[in-house]
């Protein structure tokens, strides 16, 4: 199914829309007058949304002419795509020039695409901030407008591969790390709930944020911060453990990242002036969750 565009209700294309991230914009956008096209191999992931503004079109997006397909007409389109370490490095960067490319032969407009910032040594920032510069050189000879959305460090990582242990001799639950220490910030954000409005919000009006990096945080912690917002949400004593090694070291680019982090920070145009970062996107969305609202919500 496909829908004739007007002047006020373009259409937009999400492409990750079955992830974290790309099913908040697919829900955001669905709350518009747009109608929402979803690029995906998964359709049988969406058969819950039952709206008439939604089309779910079957695309493979790994080959350039199905995207081509999907993007027939599409006005705006947000692109995600999974850093999969399983797969020979260059791989991702390698897709996402492919789906700039797509995106600029099918005469898109606007493509809002999560990146990484520049100057983090690891692998998925080296990729996506490759990516990144690949859209700005396209967009200089097409009709292309990019937009880029840089996401902070997972808030839902606390509760699953990150969630405090506790430490049997005192009853203190402990927020265990390695590689980074005490003064090393985290750009935190609510990616399921935030970046949708986020988006929505940019697409807007989006004259206003092309070619601009918007760092999709609601708040900046310390470790040690975390643990007290921890506390104080559920009335346990909490604290942050630096040691030499955790299991999380085993999760791909794990010990790069967080080296990265410590050293050049996680957005290193932001070192000195961390606090700064939330304000971007609480310029889109004031209701971008903090730390302590996001952990009021949760069980962890």
């Amino acid at each position: 199914m496909r829908f004739s565009p007007t002047s006020t209700s373009q259409p937009v294309a999400v492409i990750g829309a079955t992830g974290t991230q790309g099913s908040g914009v697919l829900s955001a956008m669905l709350a518009t007058d747009h109608p929402v096209y979803a690029l995906t191999r998964s359709a049988a992931r969406l058969q819950h949304l039952q709206k008439a503004s939604l089309a779910v079109i079957d695309t493979d997006i790994t080959v350039p002419a199905s995207v081509r397909t999907g993007l027939v007409g599409v006005w705006a389109l947000f692109i995600n795509t999974l850093s999969d370490y399983s797969q020979p490095e260059g791989t991702e960067e390698r897709l996402l020039k492919s789906l700039i490319d797509a995106a600029a032969q099918s005469g898109v407009e606007y493509l809002v695409m999560s990146t990484l910032p520049e100057g983090m040594p690891a692998r998925a920032y080296i990729e996506k901030s490759r990516a990144m510069a690949y859209a700005r050189k396209v967009a200089k000879k097409t009709q292309l407008k990019p937009i880029f959305v840089h996401m902070g460090w997972y808030m839902s990582g606390f509760s699953n591969h990150m969630n405090p242990v506790l430490n049997p001799i005192d009853n203190v639950m402990e927020f265990r790390w390695s590689t980074i220490d005490e003064n090393t910030f985290f750009p935190l954000v609510s990616a399921a709930t935030d970046l949708g409005p986020v988006v929505r919000s940019i697409l807007e009006h989006p004259d206003d944020w092309v070619g601009i990096e918007v760092p999709v945080v609601g708040d900046v912690l310390t470790a040690p911060q975390i643990a007290e917002v921890y506390s104080k949400v559920k009335g346990k004593a909490a604290r942050a453990v630096f040691v030499d090694h955790i299991p999380q070291e085993s999760l791909p680019s794990w010990t790069e990242r967080h080296k990265g982090y410590r050293e050049v920070g996680y957005f290193p145009k932001y070192v000195g002036r961390e606090h700064e970062i939330p304000d971007f996107a609480r310029r889109l969305y004031p209701q971008m969750k903090s730390f302590e609202d996001w952990a009021v919500e949760v069980e962890f």
